[in-house]
């Protein structure tokens, strides 16, 4: 009883290991199908500018040696676990499955036209914002 015990929990553990294998090997895909590399390096060149108004005096060759260390492949390494967290199996197969087909190729094809226009969006609301909040404290003797 005890051999069979023992051989029950080795093959268990052997299948548990291959099923969360594949599911990382899904999660992977998901995030290689989803262009998450490429909308990261959007989102850098996006930040760029704010960036380089924080340091206006550090020459173009810091920015381009700061860039050429960026390692995207291990910034989207760290979205497993997260994935893994908040989506079972099955929900990353649905989301595979919805970014192969048209509609999924679609969102992602748009993705950095909505993303950059996004992001001029949030900066002049924030901007607004920010002047509402200012005028406001002003008006109140703050």
């Amino acid at each position: 009883m005890k051999k069979f015990t023992l051989v029950f929990l080795f093959v268990f553990g052997i299948i548990v290991s291959a099923y969360g294998q594949t599911k990382r090997a899904d999660i992977i895909k998901l995030l290689d199908v989803s262009n998450t590399k490429s909308q990261a390096a959007q989102m850098f060149d996006l930040m760029l500018p704010s960036l380089k108004a924080l340091a206006p005096s550090a020459p173009q060759a810091f920015w381009t040696t700061f860039e050429s260390m960026l390692d995207l492949d291990s910034f989207v390494e760290m979205f497993i676990p997260l994935y893994d967290k908040y989506f079972t199996h099955d929900e990353i197969r649905g989301l595979l499955e919805f970014y192969e087909s048209p509609v999924g190729r679609k969102m992602l094809a748009v993705t950095p036209d909505l993303t950059q226009e996004s992001f001029g969006i949030g900066q002049a609301w924030g901007t607004k914002l920010a002047e509402d909040v200012l005028t406001e404290l002003r008006r109140q003797g703050y």
